[in-house]
């Protein structure tokens, strides 16, 4: 591979604890425009570097630069996973496979990037509102946990910053939210936002409700065979919901509960940050359950106090595009390229 071809492909990656996704890009096509790519199941491998090896040699094709998207906490360029034992290190990967630079950052961060880049087509709107130019954008993305991060405006354009926000305490909106946090008080030491607007939040909020409604005992008997609650309590709400949509069970209510926090979260997210450019839900739970995500009753969760007014301005879209984070990688590997570029660092 001559240098002229090296210097012309960025690998990008997006990897979790259950699977990896690779893809190579030409900096000039931009991140929506993928040359190839690969998914592959960790569990199925012993490490990044395998999956790395693997596809650069199928391929032929040997990148200038890489940047990762991992999910787990990013400090000085190495990270250890939050749900598989890997710990990457951006220094060695670079030397391993003689790239210019390899950059990790947090997935929620290159899902931030990579919901800008989505075009209207991938993205499920809210509330149309009316985007300031200049204003910072907010992501919130439940899937098993709680995803936050937020980009502001810089000198080089929108520029990604990494949150914990997801850890932060929850903060009941009305009676019952303060009937729940009660509840889980008596579990918890600390309730947090995650503990109750994510995939492993659902049956907190499920088990909640059991305590003011009735439990079908079909339902309850499937809840104790195992398996993943949330699934249950999604499939379940979502059979309900379609035979009537006025219908209150428990999974219903659990879904109504969960989309009232989700808004609520939403808000205080683009108060601490200032979101006028806009306000983007990813994460898997958001696309499966959008019969409960209605405008109208999210909005009035979503657009209260004070500021009441300048929140039902703020554009609302739910993120379909599943690979939203590997786009996002891209896009900030790409767009470090061409810095460097400009700063004529390239050798």
């Amino acid at each position: 591979m001559t240098k002229q071809n090296r210097t012309n492909y960025i690998l990008a990656g997006d990897i979790g604890g259950t699977k990896t996704s690779l893809a190579l890009y030409e900096e000039e096509k931009g991140p929506l425009l993928p040359l190839v790519e690969t998914t592959v199941k960790n569990d199925t491998v012993s490490g990044l570097d395998e999956i790395i090896t693997s596809f650069l040699q199928e391929n032929n094709i040997l990148p200038r630069s890489a940047c990762f998207g991992v999910a787990g906490p990013v400090i000085n360029n190495r990270v250890r996973l939050t749900n598989r034992d890997w710990t990457l290190d951006g220094q060695q990967l670079q030397q391993k496979f003689d790239l210019q630079s390899v950059v990790l950052i947090n997935d929620l961060v290159a899902t931030a990037m990579g919901a800008v880049h989505l075009p209207g087509s991938a993205l499920y709107t809210l509330n149309g509102g009316q985007r300031d130019p200049q204003g910072s954008v907010a992501v919130l993305a439940p899937g098993t946990g709680l995803g936050e991060a937020f980009l502001i405006q810089s000198s080089e354009g929108l520029l990604p910053c990494p949150s914990e926000g997801g850890h932060c305490l929850f903060s009941p909106a009305d009676a019952r939210q303060t009937r729940l946090l009660r509840f889980l008080q008596q579990e918890y030491s600390q309730v947090t936002a995650e503990q109750v607007c994510s995939g492993s939040g659902l049956p907190n909020l499920y088990a909640f409700l059991k305590t003011e409604m009735t439990e079908p005992p079909p339902l309850a008997a499937k809840m104790k065979k195992g398996g993943d609650e949330a699934q249950i309590i999604v499939d379940e709400a979502l059979e309900a919901v379609g035979r009537d949509a006025q219908e209150k069970n428990l999974p219903i209510e659990t879904l109504r509960l969960f989309a009232a926090i989700l808004a609520s979260e939403a808000s205080n997210l683009v108060l601490k940050v200032l979101a006028t450019g806009g306000l983007y839900i990813g994460g898997g739970i958001p696309p499966r359950i959008l019969p409960f995500l209605t405008t109208e009753n999210f909005m009035a969760s979503f657009s209260r106090g004070v500021y009441r007014k300048m929140l039902a301005s703020v554009p609302v879209h739910i993120i379909l595009e599943p690979k939203t984070a590997l786009i996002g990688a891209a896009a900030i590997g790409i767009s470090l390229c061409a810095i460097k570029r400009i700063q004529g660092d390239e050798t």
